[in-house]
């Protein structure tokens, strides 16, 4: 059965807010699509070079994991399971998901730095193009990045997007312990908007672990507050401004940023920025509005205010899989008070358009 949800330019959401919605009409099969935009597949040839090696990062294989050490005293385990094309494909059939766009996680290629990691980046993306040549319309992939030159950065993702399909790039919250709003890392964010491909960003080994370096505090709070200061800094930088086409998406609800957005939007334009940000002409609430989302909450509280604080056009579905609890994302979507063709748009009809699927 082919179904047509219709074009809405305004649909009336939960307490009667009204979100602008631009939906082209999308033809279904069987039903509204379910994209999941947050998906890992680890490249276990680069956790074995990982383990093979005598200063940071380093991995040490134990009991079916590897343990990477990386700068200012991260560590990340990446369990082998977590490089399983099949068992992802299981799980994408469990959870009803059409289609998941693949990224490779932390630890990235970044962390080695130089020509190094712009080589490791190369071979992971070939690595991801290969899965998703062999399970056609099964899987996209977001475009890992070295960061190693600017020149070979941007030669990267010229191959990535325009020779192997891949949808948009892959940013890390920072990048080696430097902030994304540093100017070296600009030239990047043009052309990516020159290409009009979204970047995606995920947490890494956090800038700061200063009493929050154990688990579960490292990754239930450190992740979030890496991935809000990014954010926020991006805006501030005037990024946003310079560049008002770029399209950036926020992992895990936005982080921390639902939540305090205003606060930091009356702050920034309250307050003159320091020298070396550029003089904002907007009111900081435009900015924030440019970011999309993605669904993987820990509570439906936490997606209702997002749905409320960004509207349904900036919600994407995720399920931060092989590491969350998937199915319960599922429910807190099915139980989120919306519209049904709100619904079909976060579950998989804003990725379509975002990413041109």
């Amino acid at each position: 059965m082919v179904k047509k949800i219709p074009s809405a330019p305004f649909v009336k959401g939960a307490e009667g807010i009204s979100h602008s919605l631009y939906q082209p009409p999308i033809t279904i099969f069987g039903g509204p699509m379910r994209i999941d935009v947050h998906s890992h597949l680890i490249f276990l040839d680069y956790l074995q070079f990982l383990g093979g090696r005598s200063s940071l990062p380093k991995g040490v294989l134990e009991g079916g994991t590897y343990f990477v050490s990386c700068n200012g005293g991260y560590q990340h385990a990446s369990p082998l399971n977590h490089a399983d094309v099949d068992g992802k494909l299981r799980a994408m059939e469990d959870l009803g998901i059409d289609m998941s766009v693949l990224s490779h996680g932390i630890p990235g290629p970044e962390l080695l730095g130089g020509d190094e990691a712009d080589d490791w980046a190369s071979r992971i993306n070939d690595h991801l193009a290969e899965v998703v040549a062999q399970h056609p319309g099964k899987f996209a992939a977001w475009a890992t990045l070295g960061w190693g030159s600017a020149k070979r950065t941007i030669a990267e993702i010229d191959r990535c997007i325009n020779q192997l399909g891949f949808k948009g790039i892959y940013l890390f919250s920072n990048i080696n312990q430097r902030t994304l709003d540093s100017p070296e890392f600009w030239p990047v964010y043009k052309h990516v908007a020159e290409m009009g491909v979204p970047m995606d960003m995920h947490p890494t080994a956090p800038l700061n672990l200063n009493g929050i370096d154990q688990r579960p505090l490292m990754p239930g709070m450190a992740y979030m507050f890496d991935t809000s200061l990014a954010t926020i800094r991006l805006m501030m930088s005037g990024l946003f401004q310079e560049l008002p086409d770029l399209k950036l998406i926020v992992p895990h609800t936005g982080g921390f940023v639902p939540y305090i957005r205003g606060r930091v939007e009356r702050m920034i334009d309250a307050w003159t920025p320091p020298e070396d940000w550029e003089k904002l002409t907007q009111p900081a609430s435009n900015y924030f509005d440019k970011i999309y989302v993605d669904t993987v909450a820990h509570s439906p509280e936490a997606l209702e205010y997002c749905y409320k604080s960004y509207g349904p056009e900036k919600l994407l579905y995720g399920t931060d899989h092989p590491f969350a609890h998937f199915n319960e994302y599922n429910v807190m979507i099915d139980n989120l008070a919306c519209t049904e063709a709100e619904r079909a748009l976060i579950n998989g009809g804003n990725a379509q358009r975002l990413l041109n699927l």
